[in-house]
């Protein structure tokens, strides 16, 4: 087999390409790109989502001049990065094989065609006007989605979805954020909108029994305004 080198990338599949970016770190991503063949630079910008796409780009053109021996190394670091994929069978070797081309084309049929339809009107619901059912079924065929067409195909979905929660979720998970923090900034939301949930009806209840006996309007006002 002959040596991987950082020209060979620009025969990865996309799906690999978008596995790769997971584990390249983005500083060195920078630096690698920035010496790279205009071809292979295309195709992987290609596989980010707009918000990553606009950030590399960004730090591409805010870089100042790097030694060829810094670029070598980094991009080195990244080859190295394709052969542990390729050994945890992530990626396919040699890159660019006709068979492996074969193997990673997908041609979805009517049936997923159908269920992608109905996805890209259920995403423009709002979480509270959804049943269980429906948050069930539209998450199992965004996963299948992912299966299929790779993780960088939700971004389509995400920019119509109407609920913030879940847009700003699947921006996360498009643009390569770590699991851990992802669950973080989300677990610190739901509890924001917990917490603002247990207010409102807190001021219902304080609002009611105010009524119910009997006090002055500005008085019901005030003991409102304290709940925050």
């Amino acid at each position: 087999m002959a040596t991987l080198t950082f020209r060979n990338l620009n025969r990865l599949t996309d799906r690999e390409i978008q596995i790769l970016m997971r584990e390249v770190d983005q500083k060195d991503l920078v630096v690698a790109l920035k010496g790279a063949a205009a071809v292979f630079k295309t195709k992987v910008l290609g596989n980010m989502s707009k918000g990553v796409r606009a950030f590399i780009t960004e730090e591409m053109e805010y870089l100042g001049p790097i030694r060829a021996e810094e670029i070598a190394e980094i991009q080195g670091r990244i080859v190295q990065q394709v052969e542990q994929l390729a050994e945890q069978g992530h990626i396919a070797l040699p890159l660019g094989s006709k068979d492996k081309a074969k193997k990673s084309k997908v041609r979805p049929n009517k049936r997923f065609e159908q269920k992608k339809k109905k996805l890209a009107g259920d995403v423009q619901h709002r979480l509270d006007e959804m049943a269980y059912e429906q948050i069930d079924q539209m998450f199992r065929t965004l996963a299948e989605v992912a299966r299929r067409e790779g993780i960088l195909a939700l971004e389509t979905y995400a920019e119509k979805m109407d609920d913030p929660f879940m847009r700003s979720a699947f921006r996360l998970a498009v643009d390569g954020t770590e699991p851990d923090l992802i669950m973080d900034i989300l677990e610190t939301w739901l509890q924001s909108l917990e917490n603002e949930y247990k207010r409102k009806h807190q001021k219902v209840i304080e609002g009611i029994m105010s009524i119910q006996s009997g006090d002055n309007p500005r008085i019901v006002e005030h003991k409102l305004s304290v709940i925050y």
